[in-house]
């Protein structure tokens, strides 16, 4: 099963919630390390937010979501 990178975040709620699906999830550092045409998820309190790398390695918003689930979910259906 193929995992969706996730930009790391020092937040508590952030952290729990990724260990707990960390079967879902890989942790990245910082965005350089994304690949061109990926998918990935960033933390917000307000939302999990789904972003793609354009080939000029700027991140475009693809949408935000409620829980990690529907931001795994879409980042994945937007392959």
């Amino acid at each position: 099963m193929v995992k969706v990178k996730a930009i790391t975040d020092h937040r508590s709620t952030f952290l729990k919630t990724v260990y707990k699906y960390d079967n879902l999830i890989e942790l990245m550092n910082h965005e350089r390390f994304i690949n061109v045409g990926e998918n990935y998820i960033k933390y917000s309190p307000e939302a999990w937010k789904v972003y793609k790398m354009d080939k000029s390695r700027v991140p475009r918003f693809c949408g935000s979501y409620e829980t990690i689930t529907r931001a795994i979910f879409y980042a994945r259906l937007n392959r």
